[in-house]
């Protein structure tokens, strides 16, 4: 039998080299026409990565992260990114254990704590200066499922006293998997997130009134979620200006055969990236939207490899053919370039020893990912230009996509680039070997060009080289399973683009400023002065390379503003954006939250302008020692003692010195502090009044109570009761408020309370129960009961379910077939359902098309 495998994987291989090499031989041909007069301008740095390097071995700062970021030259990265933020500490960098608390998913939050506790802050100072050496932009997804308002306005103010400019502030990361659907009661829909954000766009604005706000809105498709966030628009109107979203199209939840998976990516690919895609996301926001996507990818495991690579790259393409695209970012830069070398263990023991070790001298060296090598090829056309061309392809194969459809195969964009050189990018998701002819406008495009490509006979490889040469363009060989980028001087000289001030520091010699260096440049000018309409000093520096300066002719205690431009041949740029500082000591802090857990005191402040770094001096007793922040607005001290008053001061400093102290804080740590409850709800009763729930998770301290509050306004409370020591209360009220609740004891009070509940109403006349569910032969038969609902042409009944297994938020329906009486009944087939998962399933009546919905919490079904 073994004899016979070998034979039998022997002629297998002799079939694919034949096959192989019958497709180099029957080459495609075909043409690819660039619209010389048809296209749109590009936001400068479109193409960036979502970051998640918490619970990894790299900071901001380790030499190897920074060396990817170098390699792969993101347009932009993402602050602070991914599920991981979602308990992780905007004011120190770290994360918080009461943070951690508020979830479910509490696991991996306690590993980014240990990791960050170990590395030290991932600061966003550190990640701002090293997008700054790359010319790379900043978005920042605000945390607002366990920090506050004031935490994000806060937030914003370091950053305009940091100089650090935010393209876009998006609101959470995927906050629509945090529904009654989960049992999470963060927001009960869509319009419940929107009116909850409200206040952190306010705190943002109130700081940067012109901020480029962004609810994170879906996956892809438009569903209910959506459709909600656009009910509040219509009725309150829209407070933010960007569309964001997540993409992981060909994503199931599960493992499928390659072909399967071949042929789902290829339609969904296309699929979303549509312009019928576009259209409807418009539908449901407004034209001409700016979209910004701060996830996508893949996420099908047999993909992986050469063909995730062309995804991710064709993905970036065909959103960037939108006229409306703003910012596109793949799922994640340190899985594109990965540590080749794991520390996790050697972090974790440091942990658990208590034992201090400098993590950037842990070196792993980099691993290069095949979907990393693709995006580093199409980021060197897409954040180098200016411009993208409408592109067409005639003559490129058609492959296979789902439901036996064939599907374009091959796909080209043009770019304009504003660094010398112009730019083509082809991708092939086929076995074939193409030959093109390039025509730009009316005239072919001929000569010898650079090119840059990677590619595959077949489409399972992994571990693609990225090869380079120069070939004459008449005509572009394009290989099977390949991303092929082609760049060629441009006929057009171009005056260079504004650079950006990306480090601005007062020293004790004067204000240092480091800005973006550009190509193609023979030097820049400084100018400053302290009238931002009048900068009336400046310098010249000479060389593309010399990025940075030391003013020192600048009067102690006055404001400056200070610009750069960049000079060439052709003319000078506009100048940058102006930063500001003063040439003095920085202001007195203020301190707005201390907080206590175990033996640690965590401290934030408001920052100031012109600091460096912020300095905290602590007495107790016989203790007193002063500790270096450097520039944060949050700092946690450790190993501190139980029942000793500390008196903690923060000071800002920079190389003038220090300012003045802030107020003095009396702290005492506490041995039995109480763990937070979380996930709090509140559903109308049929009695009109409002039951209350938490859960209780605190089973170490003595004593815990619990403590309810209530406001008419979100984040306003007072106390509605108290001395609760169970997990329910019963709220007689009949108005409308917001609920949250606390832990104490004779220690104190939690810290933080963890979501607010809003009240989920209930039709007071009509009304939806799942009665039962029963398992049958083929399908299970779920009977839902109604009452006052009247039986006319335009009542629909049905039960909604969705996949609550894995990160999917498709909710599908089906209609009842059997209806007597007050109850209908639905039966849903086993062939819609995949073992071992998990399916939260609610009934509904739709009346004019407005859903009426049983109330949670929803029924829970497994398929076994």
């Amino acid at each position: 039998m073994r004899k016979f495998f070998k034979i039998a994987t022997s002629f297998f291989i002799l079939f694919v080299i034949f096959s192989c090499t019958e497709c180099k031989s029957e080459k495609i041909k075909g043409t690819i026409y660039i619209d010389s007069s048809n296209g749109h301008e590009l936001e400068e740095g479109c193409s960036g990565f979502n970051v998640r390097i918490a619970d990894k071995v790299w900071s901001y700062k380790h030499p190897d992260f920074r060396a990817a970021v170098h390699g792969l030259k993101p347009g932009w990265l993402r602050y602070f990114s991914g599920t991981m933020g979602d308990a992780f500490n905007s004011a120190t960098g770290l994360y918080d254990k009461d943070y951690i608390w508020m979830f479910d998913h509490q696991k991996m939050y306690s590993k980014g704590y240990a990791f960050t506790e170990v590395k030290g802050p991932h600061r966003i100072i550190d990640l701002y200066e090293l997008l700054g050496e790359v010319g790379g932009k900043l978005v920042v997804t605000i945390n607002g499922f366990s920090e506050s308002p004031q935490v994000a306005g806060e937030l914003a103010r370091f950053c305009k006293n940091n100089n650090i400019k935010v393209e876009v502030w998006q609101f959470c990361n995927e906050p629509y998997f945090y529904l009654p659907s989960r049992d999470r009661y963060w927001w009960n829909d869509g319009y419940d997130y929107a009116a909850k954000m409200k206040p952190y766009a306010d705190s943002i604005q109130a700081v940067f009134p012109d901020a480029n706000l962004a609810l994170n809105c879906s996956w892809d498709g438009v569903k209910g979620f959506m459709k909600e966030i656009y009910r509040y628009q219509q009725e309150n109107g829209a407070y933010w200006n960007v569309f964001s979203k997540h993409s992981y199209a060909p994503h199931v939840g599960g493992r499928e055969s390659f072909q399967k998976a071949y042929k789902r990516a290829n339609s969904k690919l296309i699929e979303v990236t549509s312009s019928e895609a576009m259209s409807e996301i418009e539908d449901y926001t407004w034209k001409g939207v700016p979209l910004l996507i701060t996830e996508f990818g893949v996420w099908n495991s047999p993909l992986n490899g050469i063909f995730s690579a062309i995804y991710n790259a064709e993905y970036t393409l065909r959103q960037l053919a939108h006229s409306n695209a703003y910012y596109i970012g793949s799922h994640e830069i340190s899985n594109k370039y990965k540590p080749a070398k794991n520390y996790d263990q050697v972090i974790l023991d440091a942990y658990n020893s208590g034992k201090s070790i400098d993590t950037d001298l842990l070196l792993t060296g980099i691993v290069k990912d095949d979907e990393g090598k693709a995006l580093e090829i199409v980021h060197e056309a897409t954040n180098n230009s200016s411009y993208t061309y409408a592109t067409h392809v005639d003559g490129g194969t058609l492959v296979d996509g789902l439901e036996n459809k064939k599907v374009n195969g091959v796909y080209a964009r043009a770019f304009k680039g504003f660094s010398g050189y112009d730019y083509l990018i082809v991708t092939n998701r086929s076995d074939k070997y193409h030959q093109f002819k390039v025509n730009f406008g009316d005239q072919q495009l001929k000569g010898k060009v650079e090119r840059t490509y990677m590619y595959s006979d077949v489409p399972q490889k992994k571990n693609i080289e990225v090869q380079k040469d120069v070939v004459k363009l008449d005509p572009l060989e394009v290989p099977p399973f390949s991303v092929v980028m082609v760049k060629w001087e441009s006929n057009q000289q171009y005056v260079p683009i504004a650079p950006r001030i990306y480090t601005s520091k007062v020293t004790s010699k004067g204000i240092e400023l480091k800005w973006w260096k550009r190509d193609s440049v023979d030097g820049y000018e400084v100018a400053y002065g302290m009238d931002p309409q009048n900068l009336s000093q400046t310098v010249c520096i000479k060389g593309a390379e010399n990025n940075q300066v030391l003013l020192t002719d600048v009067e102690p205690g006055k404001q400056y503003y200070f610009g750069v431009s960049a000079r060439n041949k052709q003319g000078v740029s506009e100048l940058s954006e102006l930063v500001t500082l003063s040439n003095q000591k920085p202001d007195q802090v203020a301190i707005f939250k201390i907080v206590r857990r175990d033996s640690s005191i965590t401290v934030m402040w408001k920052s100031v302008p012109n600091a460096l770094g912020y300095k905290l001096k602590v007495k107790g007793n016989d203790f007193s020692k002063e500790y270096d922040a450097n520039n944060v607005f949050g700092y946690r001290i450790n190993g501190l003692k139980y029942d000793v008053p500390y008196q903690i001061v923060v000071i800002a400093y920079n190389g003038l010195g220090e300012g003045q102290a802030s107020k003095e804080e009396t702290v005492i740590c506490k041995e039995h502090l109480p763990i937070p409850p979380r996930n709090i709800s509140a559903r109308e009763t049929v009695n009109n009044q409002v039951y209350l729930e938490w859960v209780n998770q605190d089973t170490i301290n003595p004593d815990v109570q619990y403590r309810l509050y209530r406001g008419t306004k979100l984040h306003e409370f007072t106390v509605l009761a108290e001395g609760i020591v169970e997990n329910h209360f019963l709220d007689q009220s009949v108005q409308d408020y917001f609920y949250t609740v606390k832990s104490y004891n004779a220690d104190g009070e939690c810290n933080f309370h963890p979501n607010i509940a809003t009240v989920i109403k209930r039709d007071q006349l009509m009304n939806i129960d799942i009665a039962e569910v029963r398992k049958m032969d083929d399908h299970y038969l779920v009977s839902v009961r109604f009452s006052n609902i009247k039986r006319k042409k335009n009542v629909h009944y049905g039960i909604a379910f969705s996949d609550i297994s894995y990160l999917n938020e498709e909710e599908k329906i089906i209609e009842a077939t059997q209806i007597e009486g007050n109850e209908f009944r639905v039966a849903i087939p086993f062939d819609l359902l995949k073992q071992g998962r998990e399916y939260a399933i609610r009934g509904f009546v739709s009346i004019d098309e407005k859903y009426i919905y049983s109330l949670p919490p929803h029924h829970l079904l497994k398929m076994e």
